[in-house]
């Protein structure tokens, strides 16, 4: 029997996604959200998350978009954040290498997210990042130190590249592979990681027995994914059990 986790990111974004991500959590149409600490609704994310736990509760790091929460002038210094302490979004994504100071402020940085999560006082199950910033090669020490500096066990992987894209892609896909065998000798993770619209549209034919299915509800770009997320009897019955982080 294949397990799978359907994730909803961008938890405490703003009011429509807490609202679409609150609806499917008592739905069960979703068994896992992750929590943003620079979101503009977080009080209301975590207050439902403490009144509903059927669902497992992570955290959404983030360090491509909205506000930071140090405000680090390294941060500012590299290009990470603008002069209002802003994140520049997917400004992280241009380093080819990181220098030793800003890879220690993005480390402050990701320190103070947690702690913000961790003062609601919830039963955190693991973590993931905004637009998969854990997964960025020269990152991957600074995200595995944090993790177990506050006690986390559960992390989310990348998704395995096809066929096409390994052809295509050589230098990408290996790293991504690396990343991915880096991740599950330190933490506990799902065999596979996929977006819920790949995995619905292109069914693939694996052996993989603990899956993990992304989406993002509330997101006005999303919508073909919230319609399929919302009619959840195609993952449900047959030899599909959903579980959630807690479960793994």
């Amino acid at each position: 029997m294949k397990e799978t986790i359907v994730n909803a990111d961008d938890f405490g974004v703003n009011q429509a996604v807490n609202k679409e991500i609150e609806k499917m959590v008592v739905e069960g149409a979703i068994t896992s959200t992750t929590i943003m600490a620079n979101g503009a609704c977080l009080e209301e994310a975590c207050k439902f998350a403490r009144t509903h736990p059927s669902a497992s509760y992570g955290v959404h790091l983030c360090l491509s978009e909205f506000d930071s929460i140090t405000k680090s002038p390294i941060l500012q210094k590299y290009g990470v954040t603008d002069e209002n302490g802003r994140f520049i979004r997917m400004a992280i994504f241009h380093f080819s290498k990181f220098p030793a100071e800003l890879l220690y402020a993005i480390k402050e940085e990701l320190l103070a997210q947690i702690k913000i999560i961790k003062s609601y006082n919830l039963p955190l199950s693991h973590c993931d990042s905004h637009h998969h910033v854990h997964t960025l090669w020269g990152l991957r020490y600074v995200f595995d130190e944090v993790l177990r500096e506050e006690g986390f066990t559960k992390i989310r992987i990348a998704w395995h590249e096809s066929v096409y894209n390994k052809l295509r892609h050589p230098i990408r896909s290996f790293k991504r592979e690396l990343i991915i065998r880096f991740y599950k000798k330190r933490f506990k993770t799902t065999d596979a990681f996929y977006s819920y619209v790949d995995y619905m549209r292109d069914s693939p034919k694996d052996c993989h027995k603990v899956v993990e299915l992304m989406c993002h509800p509330g997101h006005p770009k999303y919508t073909a994914e919230y319609e399929m997320v919302q009619n959840k009897k195609a993952l449900t019955g047959g030899d599909i059990r959903l579980i959630s982080y807690n479960d793994l």
